[in-house]
């Protein structure tokens, strides 16, 4: 868990970063550049891994007469444009060459992207934390607090709900029986990541339960090594 919250904040983080300075630059762009009026010349066709990319390529003059070409930096399947399609441009004074489309999707796709994959990792990383800190905190109030009973070793399965770098966890699991309600409960551990069947060498296991609510349980694995 502690691995995972890390790797997703700070993925997210950077990717967030990179978005703001790509989006920065953008800006700055747009604060010196000048508009022209564009025509595109064609499409020039790419492989990308869904089939073929068109990328419009625009002809335009400058204020001074100069007749630049370039190729849009952002490709659509089917094309966006024909031949002949009039097209708003913006351009670096400076460096001519330096040119776009004057679109949202042009300009900004990439700060976008960046900036919306970022939140979305800072948010999983986000609630992972939480969630890592809530178990925490209940395995910290059961400790002190929990009535400790003896269940069942029952066995050990592999979790395969849950898969890091195409390895399942493994977990214990014991029961036990509430003799105030006459139910089988049955409980597991939290994940573990080897397998700690050579280590479980009792009949029963320690597990610290709420009393007033018996779902709220932690299934005591201090006996069990310390992982790698």
């Amino acid at each position: 868990m502690r691995v995972l919250v890390i790797v997703f904040t700070v993925v997210g983080i950077g990717l967030m970063a990179g978005g703001f300075f790509a989006g920065l630059k953008v800006h700055r762009f747009l604060e010196a550049a000048v508009s022209a009026d564009g025509t595109v010349t064609g499409n020039v066709r790419a492989n990308g891994h869904r089939g073929n990319v068109f990328y419009p390529r625009v002809r335009f003059s400058t204020t001074d007469g100069q007749q630049i070409s370039f190729v849009s930096g952002v490709g659509t399947n089917p094309a966006l444009y024909g031949v002949g399609d009039p097209v708003p441009v913006i351009y670096d004074p400076h460096d001519p060459d330096h040119a776009s489309i004057r679109s949202l999707v042009t300009l900004w796709l990439l700060p976008m992207i960046l900036g919306g994959i970022g939140v979305v990792f800072s948010c999983v990383g986000g609630v992972l934390a939480i969630v890592k800190v809530s178990i925490a905190r209940k395995n910290a109030w059961l400790s002190e607090h929990g009535l400790r009973i003896q269940a069942q070793f029952t066995g050990v399965f592999l979790n395969r709900s849950v898969r890091v770098n195409g390895i399942h966890p493994y977990r214990i699991q014991c029961q036990w029986l509430d003799p105030m309600t006459n139910r089988i409960r049955v409980f597991e551990s939290a994940n573990l990541w080897f397998d700690p069947t050579a280590y479980i060498t009792a009949k029963t296991l320690d597990v610290l339960i709420d009393r007033d609510r018996p779902n709220r349980y932690m299934v005591d694995t201090a006996f069990l090594p310390k992982a790698g």
